[in-house]
């Protein structure tokens, strides 16, 4: 089943960690038991079948983590998550962490989408309001002072002329950008984002300071649980390296693992993090005093805590400054908009006058 079709996405896979966490570590209830019951309350057809199909094998003698794996519409970190912490008989802590995981996902890709669609729609609408005027309304007051024996100002008439043409502009580019955002979301939910999408996304993201910060909270949680599960420091890397999806920090990740596995002069973990620049200040005083205490998971933990608190209050504030810009730009238009009509109407009434 292709990850685009899962029923087990977003908070829904969060939720499917927890009940099975929680079913692992009940002793009233065998855990192919507990999958039938979920699937008796299954939001879907696919998702009953999938959890019956899981429940049947387990009562057959399968491992969880190979119902898991089987089932093929759950995400790789978690199929190799899930069959470690099953060998090394950490699973119910192990899906507990990974629910608090894939929450804190769905939550920051909301709160992302949120931030860029509220901006884009106030510019839309900014847009839309600017080429009425330019467009429909200023004509009509422009036919009237002609008929009285005024015109508006040929300055103004320019502006007018000049504004409905970029406002015009402007909405046919956001209009084709929609729908390549939207091809391109198809796309790549299929496996085949263009090479340059992917590009422009790098680019994007090797200069976005609330990226770095949300890569950063990637890694803190992903080490966390990884060496939680007891994978090797180097193993944990290896696997954090696959999803932080942002290419300065898997460089970062890349020389963490060479100076480590360095023969001649191998570094500790510590000195590794330190030298690769991921972390500065206090946050690179807690994980000195961590390691030295060997409560590296635990700061982790906390620091990704940390990380989602500083990228949600990033958003936030990339959203209050861009509130204040639009609504300025469009009293400016509305104020041009305004004198051009009331300067040749005063002119009028003190010709009458």
């Amino acid at each position: 089943m292709k990850a685009s079709k899962s029923p087990f996405r977003g908070l829904a896979l969060s939720g499917f960690c927890m009940q099975v966490s929680v079913l692992l570590s009940s002793t009233n209830i065998e855990i192919y038991d507990g999958l039938a019951v979920m699937a008796e309350d299954a939001a879907d057809e696919t998702e009953k079948k999938i959890l019956t199909e899981m429940s049947e094998k387990v009562r057959m003698g399968d491992s969880f983590s190979q119902a898991v794996k089987e089932a093929g519409c759950f995400p790789i970190y978690m199929i190799e998550m899930v069959v470690l912490s099953e060998r090394i008989g950490t699973l119910d802590v192990t899906l507990k962490g990974l629910a608090d995981y894939y929450e804190r996902e769905t939550r920051l890709a909301e709160n992302l989408r949120r931030a860029l669609t509220y901006p884009a729609m106030m510019v839309f609408m900014l847009l839309v309001i600017l080429f009425i005027l330019f467009v429909r309304i200023m004509p009509i007051f422009s036919d009237v002072y002609e008929q009285l024996g005024a015109s508006i100002p040929p300055v103004s008439q320019a502006a007018i002329h000049f504004g409905g043409i970029l406002s015009g502009f402007a909405l046919a580019v956001i209009a084709v950008l929609a729908a390549a955002i939207i091809i391109f979301r198809i796309l790549g939910n299929h496996g085949k984002q263009p090479a340059f999408v992917t590009a422009i996304l790098n680019f994007i993201n090797t200069r976005s300071n609330i990226s770095r910060m949300s890569a950063l909270r990637r890694f803190c949680d992903t080490m966390s649980m990884a060496l939680n599960c007891g994978y090797e420091y180097t193993e944990s890397l290896t696997l954090t390296e696959k999803l932080v999806e942002h290419p300065q920090i898997s460089q970062a990740i890349g020389k963490m693992k060479t100076m480590i596995n360095d023969f001649e002069n191998p570094r500790t973990p510590f000195e590794a993090i330190k030298e690769a620049g991921l972390f500065s200040g206090f946050d690179l005083q807690l994980l000195r005093v961590a390691y030295r205490a060997g409560k590296e998971a635990s700061i982790l933990e906390k620091l990704a805590d940390d990380y989602d608190q500083k990228t949600t209050d990033a958003l936030d504030a990339m959203v209050s400054r861009l509130e204040p810009a639009i609504v300025t730009i469009l009293a400016l238009a509305v104020g041009l908009v305004l004198l051009s009509v009331m300067l040749p109407l005063a002119g009028i009434l003190s010709a009458i006058g």
